[in-house]
């Protein structure tokens, strides 16, 4: 079920979006941001933009959703690198 989007009272700080305005400028839906998000606590990597904790607030960082879209390199490896660090296939004997 989708969530809501949230409601915030205060705006957030200078060069930080809430998750409403992360969506809009990133093109992914809210939900999908929370995914990124979970994955990030995880694992330490995101496929999205980084997001910070502000007290009890998640934020996205402007900086950070920019250079996602630019496709910046330090956010995190990318697919190819992820594939080409699997170790090799074993080899099927010969039938």
């Amino acid at each position: 079920m989708p969530r809501n989007t949230p409601q915030h009272k205060t705006p957030a700080p200078p060069g930080y979006v809430w998750i409403d305005e992360a969506s809009r400028h990133s093109g992914r839906t809210i939900e999908t941001l929370y995914k990124d998000r979970s994955i990030q606590r995880r694992t330490g990597h995101c496929p999205g933009p980084r997001s910070v904790d502000l007290g009890r607030k998640a934020a996205w960082r402007i900086a950070d959703i920019e250079a996602w879209l630019d496709g910046s390199p330090e956010l995190g490896p990318t697919a190819q690198a992820l594939h080409n660090g699997r170790p090799a296939e074993p080899l099927q004997p010969a039938a």
